[in-house]
């Protein structure tokens, strides 16, 4: 239904910290449908083709 994912990042960032985390996610997005967010972040709307799984913050997936 949804082409866009949106991920709420749930701690203060810089702009450079941010845009690191962008780039993590997007290539995760081009090599496969599964995107393992980090323990601060939060998936807010989802397509439905993708997978996501949240990393505790030992770094180990949920």
């Amino acid at each position: 239904m949804s082409d866009i994912l949106v991920i709420k990042v749930n701690m203060f960032c810089r702009s450079r910290e941010l845009n690191d985390i962008r780039r993590y996610i997007l290539s995760q997005v081009e090599n496969s449908n599964v995107v393992v967010l980090p323990a601060y972040c939060e998936a807010q709307i989802v397509p439905d083709d993708m997978e996501i799984q949240v990393e505790d913050l030992s770094g180990e997936q949920v």
